[in-house]
This record gives C-alpha cells, sequence and structure tokens, in this order.
C-alpha cells in the first residue's frame, strides 16, 4: 500500500499572487518538504485547466501531488513549525482553505504522475462498505475493458482524512489521444452509475516551470474530483 496526496489550493486570481506562487510560496513549500524530517517521495505541481468540461487554463488554479511514506509522515509535517510558518506567507494570496485529500493506494502513484495525462476518478462512498466495495468493482471492470496496456497505468484507493470519504481511482495515460477514447462522461456515469467531476490538471506551465530544474519535464496531471 501507498499513502497519495492531492491538494487543491484556493487561490486569488490576481497577477501578485499568481506571480507569488511561482517566486515565493511553490519555493517555500519545497524547502519544508526537503526540511522535514519526514520528506514525501514524490511532489508535483500542476495547473487546473479543465473542470467539467469548461476550459478554466484563463483561471489560476494550482494542484499539487504528493507520495508519503506512511500517513505519519504527512501529519507530522503538516502540524509542524515550517508548514505554520508557510501558513503565514500564504495566506495573502488564498482566496480559502486548500482542498487536502489523503489516500491509501493499492500503489505507488510515481508511473501515474510519470505519465503524459494522469487522470483522477473520485466517487463519493461516506462510511457505507457496499458503495466503495460497488466503487471498485466498477473500477476493475473498466480496468479489464481497457485491457493490460503498457500505455495506461493504474492505482486505486480510500481517502484517510475527510469527513466525508471517497474512493478515488487514477489513470496514467500515454497520450490524451488515447485517454480520449474511454473518457466520455457518459462512460464514466455509465461505468459507475453515478455522476462525476472532472478536473485536468496540467504541470507544464510557466508558474511550475520556474520552480526548479526538476519541474522541468513534469507530465500533465489531470484529477477528477
Amino acid at each position: 500500500m501507498a499513502i497519495t496526496e492531492f491538494i487543491l489550493p484556493s487561490y486569488k486570481q490576481t497577477p501578485e499572487s499568481i506571480e507569488a506562487f511561482s517566486s515565493t510560496v511553490g519555493p517555500y513549500l519545497q524547502k519544508i518538504l526537503d526540511e522535514a524530517p519526514f520528506k514525501p517521495k514524490q511532489l508535483i505541481f500542476g495547473k487546473l485547466v479543465l473542470e467539467n468540461g469548461v476550459d478554466v487554463s484563463a483561471d489560476f488554479r494550482p494542484c499539487i501531488g504528493l507520495e508519503w511514506e506512511k500517513p505519519d509522515h504527512f501529519y507530522a509535517v503538516l502540524t509542524g513549525e515550517g508548514f505554520k510558518a508557510f501558513g503565514s506567507i500564504v495566506k495573502p494570496y488564498s482566496a480559502g482553505p486548500p482542498n487536502t485529500q489523503l489516500y491509501e493506494t493499492d500503489l505507488g502513484p510515481s508511473e501515474v504522475f510519470g505519465s503524459a495525462l494522469t487522470e483522477v476518478w473520485q466517487v463519493r462512498v461516506g462510511d457505507g462498505f457496499e458503495r466503495e466495495e460497488a466503487a471498485r468493482g466498477a473500477w476493475k471492470r473498466f480496468m479489464s475493458a481497457i485491457g493490460e496496456v503498457s500505455a495506461v497505468k493504474r492505482i486505486q484507493g480510500a481517502s484517510l482524512n475527510l469527513q466525508e470519504k471517497l474512493w478515488s481511482g487514477v489513470l496514467g495515460w500515454e497520450s490524451n489521444e488515447y485517454r480520449g477514447e474511454w473518457s466520455q462522461p457518459e462512460h464514466y456515469s455509465q461505468t459507475f452509475k453515478t455522476h462525476i467531476n472532472t478536473r485536468v490538471i496540467d504541470p507544464n506551465c510557466e508558474t511550475s516551470l520556474s520552480l526548479g530544474s526538476s519541474q522541468s519535464d513534469r507530465p500533465r496531471f489531470q484529477a477528477t474530483i
């Protein structure tokens, strides 16, 4: 099992805020994580470009993906002094609390994060075991339809830190064209028997690239949340 985190900050849409993410907020977050006693195994920055089929690329909607060794490491960093200082730095540019989601997934996210396109499906399952099992069953049927092809990487798991529990399935696609064969909204609804919201995130944006050389070859990152 692995621990996968998604962060969706609520960010002000001003030139000052956008510039600050690249020059101050992003690098400071990287510094905190680099100096933390329990460093994440992986960190990726991205920008939301599509939500529920609507192009939102004109807005600045950052997204962050991480992999942790264990949940305790996530909570240790979250409650540490460095993260408290980070809160004071990001506050002038924030439009509200960030949406932070922690999952226990069957595999680590490195391969899906490293794909040309990463897509995340999320289904609200609450406390009902039956709903979670139904989501896993739908996921297995979709995986069977795709087949064991190298063009698609995949992980799945349930949330650990949310008041309303979510199940999440993550796909790493070889290309947007390949994904397009399987990604019609009606196909999702038929598979899961419920509505699925979609968000598409692209790390290959200027604000991400300026965070450091380690960010210069990032894949596009899509989240369905």
